[in-house]
């Protein structure tokens, strides 16, 4: 009825329990200790009932229990593995969030927090672990899986240093080494591109457990990493023979198999498409589109981006995208950024490689890396890191227009200290090394940050790769990769995404003096030597271009981006693919044309056709 309160409506979240017992629930109404200790036993008689698999039984027993305590400890797990047993991810999720929310001693608190930590990482939301994680620490700061847990939640969220650290505490607090552990700091080693440290721990820790499948895996990403690829093929073919049905396993060997130029011998190993997931189905498209079947390559794409879509709502928000945008441009403006305190000259001078994803800017890494002087820095603690740490350090405010209190007091220093935390990775991980005066940054996020970037570098060179914007979508719309605002959920997004962020440099083009340089992927393609000496030049580097640079197989120092593994010859394949898949699908880019055809002629592709 209108307008009264229906006290039996279930709660939205699928819990099962009355909305005003769930997350509706007064808390001031919750009973206390002893109210709740006086219902253990039943707890424990439905955790024995779940534990039996009788589950409709431990679901009667806990919703009575949690409907006369809504925060009673044992109750809400027990109801917690049931929803999470079900995939009720809704359900599961709000039971988890409020266990751990729960006050009481530091052991429940951690217990809590770090078993729904664990929950949200074995589903890959590692961003979204890292409170509960950082929680489990702080309740029991002396415990081994505390750190390790948190050292896996800053790992796959790009903190890797930090991860290490955690990693190494659990290792010290442990007081022995374990096979696990091991294994999950040589994967942090391995991303900050410390191979030879992160190939002897893998050893070690696969002497300690030969059943770390997952080990066995990233010591053989490892050695195909140091460009011994015979010597990963076998790794992977042995892991292959011990766990032959295995799929992540079997992904591993499809993608050496496709850097490696073996598109048909990958096709072969991952078999038909059906039954095959996107991460598959989007490497058997990538296999397709290196041997020319354009209509099977489409397709296979298409069939992985339609289950994504089903199974997680997969699709562009570009909400927040444009809501960043409109505050940047607003701020970011001659007249705003020209009284802003600079920094002083650092330990070395980064080199910015802008560019869309798929754009050309690890090659140009990769070549720059060879050329005495330089050592590639990848995305290593990017700016944007910098960009988020700046609301605290001014002690509060929205970032960009807290950027304002630069002008006052101490926070005329705060450039300084930026340009400090940005340097202060490179330099612990060595790429700061001496004879080492250029380090690239390729960080995709540095597009929104070049304002930021004006402040703590202000002669930075920033070299912009270029690329057609149809072959651009092309080749990230068969990509196993994450984009901002899902992005990647299909190409009406990447176009649109495209054109935000190429409004977006035109922008600080506009408003900054840059030392800029575009290049053309297709220029670097068909000529490299030319393209790296005009680089060098425009850097003021006075590096010879190296012999035989078109080979890309000349040594380079570690620690080496993860994308060094896939180096190759020089070579123009890709370079205006699109022209095929537009004769053989008319259609495939029609949506998009409206779109994209402003940059295409902007940057000077419309005499290429569109």
């Amino acid at each position: 009825m209108s307008g009264v309160e229906v006290k039996d409506e279930r709660c939205a979240c699928g819990s099962g329990l009355r909305a005003v017992r769930c997350c509706a629930a007064d808390k001031a109404q919750w009973p206390g200790e002893a109210a709740l200790a006086l219902l253990d036993a039943k707890a424990a008689e439905a955790a024995a009932f779940f534990n039996e698999k009788k589950y409709a039984e431990a679901e009667t027993l806990v919703v009575t229990l949690l409907d006369a305590a809504p925060n009673h400890r044992g109750a809400l797990r027990v109801l917690f593995e049931i929803r999470n047993a079900q995939k009720q991810r809704k359900a599961a999720d709000a039971l988890g969030a409020r266990l751990a929310g729960l006050p009481g001693p530091a052991g429940a608190r951690a217990q809590a927090n770090g078993h729904y930590a664990q929950y949200l990482i074995a589903q890959s939301r590692h961003e979204e672990a890292l409170p509960y994680a950082a929680a489990v620490v702080k309740a029991t700061p002396r415990a081994a899986l505390a750190h390790h847990v948190m050292g896996v939640a800053l790992t796959e969220t790009g903190d890797l240093l930090a991860g290490e650290r955690h990693y190494r505490r659990a290792i010290e607090l442990l007081g022995r080494e374990d096979g696990m552990l091991l294994g999950n700091l040589a994967w942090n080693l391995k991303l900050q591109g410390r191979l030879s440290a992160a190939e002897a721990l893998y050893e070690t820790a696969l002497k300690l457990r030969p059943d770390n499948m997952r080990g066995a895996g990233g010591l053989a990403q490892v050695v195909f990493a140091k460009g011994e690829h015979d010597r990963a093929d076998m790794l992977l073919d042995e892991a292959l023979t011990r766990w032959p049905q295995d799929r992540m396993l079997r992904l591993l060997k499809v993608m050496a198999e496709l850097a490696r130029g073996r598109a048909t011998e990958a096709l072969a190993r991952l078999g038909a498409s059906d039954g095959l997931m996107p991460p598959e189905l989007l490497a058997r498209g990538r296999a397709l589109m290196r041997l020319g079947r354009i209509e099977e390559a489409v397709s296979a794409i298409a069939a992985a981006r339609n289950i994504q879509r089903e199974r997680t709502g997969l699709s562009f928000q570009p909400e927040a995208l444009r809501a960043r945008a409109q505050a940047y441009k607003a701020y970011f403006t001659a007249d705003r950024v020209q009284p802003l305190p600079r920094a002083r000259p650092g330990r070395f001078m980064p080199v910015f490689l802008l560019g869309f994803p798929r754009s050309g800017t690890g090659l140009l890494e990769q070549l720059l890396a060879q050329c005495p002087g330089f050592a590639p820095g990848d995305e290593v603690k990017p700016v944007a890191e910098l960009a988020r740490a700046v609301p605290g350090l001014l002690g509060g405010g929205e970032y960009p227009a807290v950027l304002d209190e630069l002008l006052v007091g101490e926070g005329m220093e705060l450039p300084d200290r930026l340009r400090e935390m940005y340097e202060a990775p490179r330099v612990e991980m060595g790429l700061a090394r001496q004879g080492v005066t250029f380090i690239t940054d390729r960080a995709a996020p540095n597009i929104w940050h070049l304002g930021l970037i004006k402040l703590l570098y202000p002669e930075a060179p920033i070299i912009h790769v270029l690329r057609h914007p149809y072959d651009l979508v092309l080749a990230n719309i068969a990509q196993d990769r994450k984009l901002e605002g899902h992005a990647h959920a299909g190409l009406p997004g990447l176009a649109r995404y495209y054109a935000l962020l190429a409004d977006m440099l035109r922008h600080y083009r506009g408003q900054l003096t840059l030392r800029y340089l575009p290049v053309r992927y297709e220029d670097l393609v068909a000529d490299p030597r030319a393209v790296v000496a005009r680089v060098l030049d425009f850097i003021g580097a006075e590096a010879p271009v190296p012999e035989g640079l078109a080979a890309n197989d000349l040594p380079v120092a570690e620690p080496l981006p993860a994308h060094f593994a896939g180096r190759e010859m020089v070579h123009g394949h890709a370079r205006g693919r699109f022209r095929a898949y537009q004769a053989a699908l008319p259609n495939l880019f029609t949506d998009i044309a409206p779109v994209l055809a402003p940059w295409v002629c902007e940057l000077g592709y419309e005499e290429q056709g569109a």
